[in-house]
């Protein structure tokens, strides 16, 4: 299932990058984006699964220090992760800038997404790891 999971969360990993790499202008003219702050809770919604993704990865892993340091790891890599994309967007990608609100709802959308594993799926995910 580890397996599984890693290839999951890199998939998720990468179609953020794509999200975040569509040139601004190709963006979706749609009401829903005149909602102020829109962008920052698709933010938060990309992150939140790939840190539950990432939470469930390090507490299945066989290893004891990833256990122990597996929330700390998931936001470390949601952070940087999250903040090389936006360089990426000032840098790189067209008709795009950075923004550090993004960042920091990238990291929003992290820790509820470790909370909810942590809260309500570890249980189920540990059984499901000790069946084999």
């Amino acid at each position: 299932m580890l397996r599984k999971l890693f290839l999951i969360s890199l998939i998720w990993a990468v179609l953020i990058l794509i999200v975040c790499a569509i040139p601004g202008n190709s963006l979706p003219q749609s009401r829903l984006f005149s909602i102020p702050n829109f962008d920052k809770i698709i933010h938060a919604l990309l992150y939140f699964p790939l840190a539950f993704m990432l939470g469930a990865e390090f507490h299945l892993s066989a290893r004891t220090w990833l256990k122990l340091t597996g929330p700390i790891l998931t936001m470390a890599i949601i952070t940087v992760y999250g903040g090389a994309i936006e360089i990426l967007q000032d840098k790189l990608f067209v008709n795009r800038s950075a923004d550090l609100e993004d960042v920091l709802f990238d990291v929003i959308g992290g820790l509820a997404g470790l909370t909810v594993f942590y809260l309500f799926f570890r249980p189920l995910f540990t059984r499901m790891s000790r069946r084999k």
